[in-house]
């Protein structure tokens, strides 16, 4: 194991950190968890239990809070709402009001002192019976509150990405992978094969965003993984 404790972590160049998120998805997310480590050397070394506490560090928002209260401490007050969650209470409760804000109240009000074990597995019923492409109806245990088979929802209709190999996000990561094997010249890196179809000033747009992300660094004409420099 790499960091296996919070202080491992914390005084890892960031760089290591993001060779070793490779494949792990948005690489801004390893740069707020180097940061929340640091944060969380500085308070004393315990990640905090409370979600209120949890809010507040790097990277976390409500429903990471939520989740890492609920799985990691059993927080009974703990709801974590993710989209699988968020099925399944639209469609329980349709007169609810769909705003996130009122979503979570609900989550909040429904779920039982056993937090741990319901948001599993509300997670998966959402992932196995109840999706968004199609409802199992003869095996979902959740079937009776229904009322009736559900209709197809038009909230659960979802226009077109287009291909992943011609995003934004795809092209950011390639920008990022190369950087993990070396530091390049921004002329070098604009230049690699991958990057031919994209015009100048979407590339220059892609770095700069990454840049802002805290993932990159341009110094003297060089760019590199932060921690690099």
């Amino acid at each position: 194991m790499a960091f296996p404790t919070w202080n491992d972590l914390a005084s890892a160049k960031t760089s290591d950190v993001l060779r070793l998120w490779q494949g792990l998805g948005y690489n801004r997310r390893a740069v707020m968890l180097h940061r929340l480590a640091k944060d969380v050397v500085a308070n004393g070394g315990e990640l905090p239990r409370e979600i209120e506490e949890l809010k507040k560090l790097p990277g976390i928002g409500l429903y990471t809070a939520h989740a890492i209260a609920a799985f990691a401490f059993r927080n009974s007050e703990a709801a974590p709402v993710d989209t699988n969650i968020i099925r399944i209470l639209r469609r329980i409760f349709p007169r609810q009001s769909k705003d996130s804000k009122s979503i979570q109240q609900l989550a909040q009000c429904v779920a039982p002192s056993d937090g741990w074990t319901w948001n599993h597995a509300l997670m998966d019923i959402g992932a196995l019976h109840c999706s968004a492409r199609h409802h199992v109806w003869g095996l979902c245990p959740l079937a009776p509150l229904h009322g009736s088979k559900p209709k197809k929802e038009l909230w659960l209709v979802k226009k077109s990405a287009g291909k992943f190999e011609e995003s934004d996000r795809y092209f950011r990561g390639r920008i990022v992978d190369a950087l993990r094997e070396r530091s390049r010249s921004r002329s070098s890196l604009r230049h690699l094969t991958v990057f031919t179809a994209l015009t100048d000033q979407r590339f220059a747009t892609l770095v700069k965003r990454i840049e802002r992300d805290g993932v990159i660094v341009t110094n003297n004409g060089k760019v590199m993984l932060s921690g690099d420099e």
